[in-house]
């Protein structure tokens, strides 16, 4: 369940005033989603929990200068961790690779629908990886990471609607490629 406003604001100006206790809070409610974001983000190779922990340290060195626009503190970490990705993929001289099948969140499958639950998953998976690295990644941030439209338009540099209209599109893509890989 998400923090309601006022959780979130207490929590900014813990954080600001360099509380562990508020970063420990952050840390733990954000780390896994924001190292499977960075796992399917980064080339091969490279280590996720790196390029958290290295986004984690920008974030207490620039806290002091982030503004309450509203946004949950967690949107701001994946601003930088974004951030934090596209400077080792340039610096690596490729562009970020689509995620695989293996660097995806696995959910578990239910006891009696083991089978069916496998072999769907697979499907949403090679679904999802045939998108384009964009679609991706508006999908992960909304769907996953569970961010609001405003949130991701702060993250990708877009505006909201355009967020929105591009989710909806990047549905309707895997809709039409699930039905593809699993007819």
């Amino acid at each position: 369940m998400a923090p309601d406003r006022d959780e979130e604001r207490e929590l900014l100006a813990r954080a600001r005033a360099l509380d562990p206790d508020a970063w420990e809070t952050v840390y733990r409610r954000s780390y896994p989603r924001l190292v499977d974001y960075a796992r399917r983000r980064l080339p091969a190779g490279a280590d996720p929990d790196d390029a958290v922990s290295e986004a984690m340290a920008r974030a207490m060195d620039r806290v002091a200068t982030l503004e309450d626009q509203g946004l949950r503190l967690e949107a701001w970490l994946y601003g930088i961790l974004r951030n934090v990705v596209l400077e080792h993929t340039r610096a690596q001289g490729r562009s970020a690779p689509a995620a695989t099948e293996e660097q995806l969140p696995h959910p578990g499958p239910g006891p009696l629908e083991e089978l069916l639950d496998a072999e769907l998953t697979g499907s949403v998976r090679r679904a999802f990886t045939g998108l384009s690295d964009d679609d991706q990644e508006v999908l992960w941030l909304r769907l996953v990471a569970r961010l609001s439209s405003a949130e991701v338009a702060d993250v990708v540099g877009r505006r909201e609607g355009a967020v929105r209209q591009a989710q909806s599109r990047a549905l309707d893509r895997l809709r039409r490629r699930l039905e593809e890989v699993h007819p």
